[in-house]
C-alpha cells in the first residue's frame, strides 16, 4: 500500500501514516518508561 495520506471522508480529519507511526512508537516507549527498563 503506497497511500501515506488521505482524508476521512466522514469527517474531513486528515491522516498522515508516518507521523501516526511516530507517535505509536514514542506512545510505546513512553509506556515502556513507566515500567522501568530492566538492568541488564
Amino acid at each position: 500500500m503506497r497511500i501515506r495520506e488521505w482524508t476521512c471522508s466522514e469527517c474531513g480529519a486528515e491522516h498522515d501514516r508516518d507521523i501516526n507511526a511516530a507517535m505509536n512508537i514514542l506512545a510505546a516507549g513512553h509506556r515502556r518508561l513507566a515500567v522501568g527498563i530492566p538492568v541488564l
